[in-house]
């Protein structure tokens, strides 16, 4: 068996001196990777970062000092031609030599930052596909799973400490009439320029979703009557800004219902809401459309 030679070690072996940092030896690989010279002359701050010569006096050297060893701590090597490598290094003291076996992570790191970059990767794919699975298919409006998790959201934050949601309900008036009429891509045309007219209506806090066909769900955050009004008064005016083709302006009919505190042990809050709601749209789309009217338990239904 042939006996070993400093060659066949690939990593960095260096003895310095404790006290002068002087560099004592280094093996055959430790010369070459360094770009060093025989006689050495170097000290550790000629093969090591400001940096890590600052963490080695003031960090590394005391525990050495005191334990005789410290292991597996990360240095940055300045190699030959200057360039700055990731580096792992074992120390350990005797009669003041400190001998290192410092391993070269270049390809440890390179494969970490790898491993970072497909991680990213792999959430904004995620991310991507979340977002796409909570989209309606055809509006840039979330989809009804989507919003009922966002709305039982605001329901618990509700419950810890009350604020009124209003749930609207909105159809669109004769879209039937628009499809047969000018044909379901102009129909469909509607619906998007319709969704995208609500979502520049609507707060970040609000929740606004296609509910099916060409009826759309907004829930209000602490809305009461008097903001529904409000709401409602410009929505409606900013929908008839939708012209068709035949020049007429589109309009919608709205029913509408606002959330008490005591309706919130009901079992399934939002689809109470949403009954209420839907009564109070078909009772707009029964008087004449193009209006909102809200569900009231004493008074029956409001025109707004």
């Amino acid at each position: 068996m042939n006996e070993w030679v400093g060659e066949d070690f690939p990593c960095l072996l260096i003895k310095s001196d404790i006290e002068t940092t002087n560099i004592i030896w280094l093996n055959p690989f430790a010369y070459d990777y360094l770009g060093l010279k025989k006689p050495v002359e170097a000290k550790i701050a000629n093969i090591v970062s400001k940096a890590s010569l600052i963490f080695y006096e003031s960090y590394i050297k005391p525990i050495i000092l005191a334990n005789g060893k410290y292991l597996e701590v990360q240095i940055t090597l300045i190699s030959e031609g200057g360039r700055r490598v990731p580096a792992v290094a074992n120390l350990t003291l005797s009669d003041n030599i400190v001998y290192w076996a410092i391993y070269v992570a270049k390809e440890r790191d390179k494969l970490y930052q790898e491993l970072l970059e497909a991680r990213d990767l792999l959430e904004k794919k995620t991310e991507e596909l979340t977002a796409v699975s909570r989209k309606d298919s055809l509006t840039p409006l979330l989809n009804r799973r989507a919003a009922k998790d966002d709305i039982n959201v605001l329901i618990t934050q509700s419950s810890r400490a009350f604020f009124p949601l209003s749930f609207l309900l909105l159809d669109i008036d004769f879209f039937k009439d628009i499809n047969d009429t000018f044909g379901h891509d102009e129909g469909d045309k509607v619906l998007v320029a319709l969704s995208n007219l609500l979502l520049k209506q609507v707060r970040e806090t609000d929740v606004v979703a296609r509910w099916g066909g060409e009826e759309f769900l907004i829930v209000l955050y602490n809305a009461n009557i008097e903001s529904i009004k409000s709401f409602s008064d410009r929505l409606h005016n900013a929908i008839e800004t939708i012209v068709l083709p035949n020049g007429n302006p589109l309009t919608v009919s709205i029913g509408g219902a606002v959330l008490e505190q005591d309706e919130l042990k009901e079992s399934d809050v939002i689809a109470a809401q949403l009954l209420k709601a839907d009564k109070a749209l078909y009772s707009a789309k029964d008087n004449q459309r193009a209006h909102t009217r809200i569900f009231d338990k004493e008074k029956g239904f409001i025109r707004l």
